[in-house]
C-alpha cells in the first residue's frame, strides 16, 4: 500500500514538473514572439517614419521646381511684357510736351509689373505655404496659372483658416500642383474650379475642369499620365483619399478629403504641426 502511494505520488510530481516546464516554456516562447512583434512594429513605425519625412522633402523641392518654372514663364510672358511696352511709351515721350497720356499709361505698366513682382516674390518662399494655409497658397497659386496659361480660374473656400499640420499642409499642397499641371498638360481645359469646405472632421478639396476628360478606365493603367500613383501615395500619408469622376468629352473632376485635421480648438497660440 505504501509502495503504491509513493509511485502515485512520483507520478503526479513528474506531471506537475511536466505540466510547470510546459507553461514555463510556452510564457518563454510567448515573450520572444511578443518581442519580435515588437522589433518588428518599432522597423515599421520607424520606416514610416522616414518614408514619410522622404515625402515631405520630395514635396518641397518639387513645390520648388513647379514654383520656379512658373516664375520663369510669368517674367518672359507676363512681367517682361509690359516691361517692354513701358519702354516703347517712354522712348515716344517727346520734349516738347503732350505726353500726359503716355506717362500714364507707362505708370499703369510699372505698376503691374511691380504688383506682378510681388505676387512673384510671394512665391519664392515656400516656407510661406505653411505660413499662409492651404486655403491662401491654392488662391495664389491658381492666380499664377490664370496669368500664365490664360486659363480661367475661380476659387471657393468655405473657411479661410483651414488648420493642417506644416506637414499636411507641404503634401497637400504639391498634390494640388500636381493635379493642377496635370491639367495644364493634358486636359486642353479653358477653366478650372477648385473648391474647399471643411466638415467636422475632414477638409474636403474639389478640382474640376472642362477639359478634354479621359476613360476612368485608364486609370488603373501606368500609361494614364496623370500622377495618381503618386497622389494617391501622399494621400496615404496625411490620412487622405483621392476619386476621380472623368469621361471623354466630360473633363474631370478629383476630390480629395483630408480626415482627422487639427480642429477649431487647437491652440493657435502655440507653432503650428
Amino acid at each position: 500500500m505504501l509502495q503504491a502511494m509513493a509511485n502515485y505520488t512520483f507520478t503526479f510530481l513528474i506531471v506537475g514538473i511536466v505540466v510547470i516546464l510546459f507553461f514555463v516554456i510556452f510564457f518563454y516562447l510567448f515573450i520572444i514572439q511578443l518581442h519580435r512583434r515588437r522589433i518588428i512594429h518599432q522597423k515599421e513605425v520607424i520606416e514610416l517614419k522616414g518614408q514619410y519625412e522622404q515625402t515631405i522633402l520630395q514635396s518641397q523641392l518639387e513645390i520648388q521646381e513647379q514654383t520656379f518654372r512658373n516664375i520663369s514663364q510669368e517674367i518672359h510672358d507676363n512681367i517682361g511684357q509690359v516691361l517692354s511696352l513701358a519702354k516703347l511709351n517712354l522712348n515716344t515721350i517727346t520734349p516738347h510736351g503732350g505726353n500726359a497720356e503716355t506717362i500714364m499709361l507707362t505708370e499703369e505698366l510699372l505698376g503691374k509689373a511691380i504688383s506682378d513682382l510681388r505676387d512673384l516674390s510671394r512665391s519664392l518662399n515656400t516656407e510661406k505655404i505653411t505660413d499662409i494655409g492651404i486655403c491662401e497658397a491654392i488662391k495664389h497659386e491658381l492666380n499664377i496659372i490664370g496669368k500664365v496659361a490664360r486659363i480661367k480660374t475661380t476659387f471657393f473656400c468655405d473657411d479661410e483658416e483651414i488648420l493642417l499640420s506644416n506637414e499636411q499642409t507641404i503634401i497637400a499642397f504639391r498634390m494640388m500642383q500636381e493635379i493642377l499641371n496635370n491639367i495644364l498638360k493634358h486636359a486642353k481645359a479653358t477653366e478650372i474650379t477648385v473648391d474647399m469646405a471643411t466638415g467636422d472632421e475632414t477638409i474636403t478639396i474639389n478640382i474640376a475642369d472642362n477639359g478634354i476628360g479621359f476613360d476612368s478606365d485608364k486609370l488603373k493603367s501606368s500609361e494614364t499620365g496623370i500622377g495618381l500613383k503618386s497622389i494617391q501615395q501622399r494621400c496615404k500619408l496625411i490620412n487622405a483619399a483621392c476619386t476621380i469622376n472623368t469621361a471623354p468629352g466630360k473633363g474631370t473632376g478629383i476630390q480629395i478629403v483630408i480626415k482627422n485635421h487639427i480642429t477649431k480648438a487647437y491652440d493657435k497660440s502655440s507653432p503650428r504641426g
